[in-house]
């Protein structure tokens, strides 16, 4: 069983650890520009704390987060969201 519920404080290093190894799976390297060597990874919570944004992660049925998405306004132009930063285990 899994549940989607709204990232939380503690989840930043469990989500920035799922996104960097998903990344990794698909070759996308932090020395090729990728945003897996962005540093927000770390700090998403706080990221996704302003108005418009949202971000929600997937636990398993330990309580092990496995992905996460969300959403945000899109830079030039707040009126449009856009999705980010949507990985999962598979």
């Amino acid at each position: 069983m899994y549940q989607i519920r709204t990232i939380q404080i503690q989840d930043n290093a469990a989500i920035a650890q799922v996104i960097r190894a998903v990344s990794k799976e698909f070759g996308l390297a932090p020395e090729s520009g990728f945003a897996v060597a962005d540093p927000i990874l770390d700090g998403l919570y706080q990221v996704y704390a302003q108005d418009n944004a949202q971000y929600w992660v997937i636990e398993d049925s330990n309580a092990r987060i496995v992905g996460g998405g969300g959403i945000s306004p899109l830079k030039g132009d707040c009126s449009i969201l856009e999705i980010q930063k949507n990985v999962f285990f598979t």
